[in-house]
């Protein structure tokens, strides 16, 4: 027999937001962004791939350094 408080349930929630928030897929709401085609008019989706895309124009080795940077000036 099992604990007759335990309940399941389908959840959503987003990727994007900090914060894992499980919404119960009974719950949302049919105008809601987050399920039809104006997704991208959320602002939260616009300033996350915002950050890819410059994650993306920098290049792979953007944010490394350059080893051979460490040994100049070093008596190398």
């Amino acid at each position: 027999m099992r604990c007759p408080f335990f309940e399941e349930v389908l959840v959503a929630f987003c990727r994007a937001y900090p914060v894992k928030k499980m919404v119960p897929s009974d719950r949302l709401q049919a105008n809601c962004v987050c399920t039809c085609e104006r997704f991208e008019d959320c602002p939260l989706f616009r300033e996350v791939m915002a950050r890819l895309e410059d994650v993306e124009a920098a290049g792979p080795d953007a944010g490394r350094k350059d080893p051979q940077e460490n040994r100049k000036g070093k008596g190398a």
